[in-house]
């Protein structure tokens, strides 16, 4: 497979390599396969081109999440998936001094179909989504606990269980 055939996209690469896919960076030393500022759009890429994007941990270092949500949708599939994880607003990496943007639980919530927000194009089918923790959390079992009930666990626990991750994998509706 040859890389301008691959149908899976690797969004902010950090230098690792992915035979499988196309790798997008904006910083050179990473030898990504596509050098692009994911702040300035369009994006180098056709419509409809990848059938598996993944963002992680590259969405909180950018500017404006419609324009990212927006650029996700148009090259992706209609069939496709993507996968962004982030960090939770409550974990101790999220407020290195190189993140722009902050995530709970809802934060895409505005951009998925059947959610009345002024978002009214471009929508998504959400799949699954989840918040994460460190493992000593994950062993008193609050992970499963607070993803089932989480606007109680945003509004009233994540300060004193902060999370660690936040982790959406989304369907284009196209």
């Amino acid at each position: 497979m040859t890389k301008g055939s691959c149908r899976k996209l690797i969004l902010g690469s950090a230098g690792k390599k992915h035979p499988d896919a196309v790798t997008l960076d904006i910083n050179p030393i990473h030898s990504p396969d596509v050098l692009h500022d994911l702040n300035k759009t369009p994006w180098p890429f056709r419509d409809n081109q990848f059938d598996s994007i993944i963002a992680h941990h590259v969405v909180e270092h950018l500017n404006d999440v419609c324009s990212v949500m927006n650029e996700v949708h148009r090259i992706c599939s209609p069939q496709g998936r993507i996968y962004i994880e982030v960090p939770h607003h409550t974990s101790w990496c999220a407020n290195d001094p190189l993140h722009t943007l902050r995530f709970n639980y809802f934060a895409f919530d505005g951009f998925l179909e059947g959610k009345s927000t002024w978002v009214t194009e471009k929508k998504f089918i959400c799949l699954q989504k989840e918040i994460t923790f460190h493992k000593i959390f994950r062993g008193i079992f609050l992970h499963a606990l607070f993803n089932k009930i989480p606007s109680f666990y945003e509004r009233f626990c994540c300060y004193i269980f902060p999370a660690e991750h936040f982790k959406i994998w989304l369907q284009p509706r196209k």
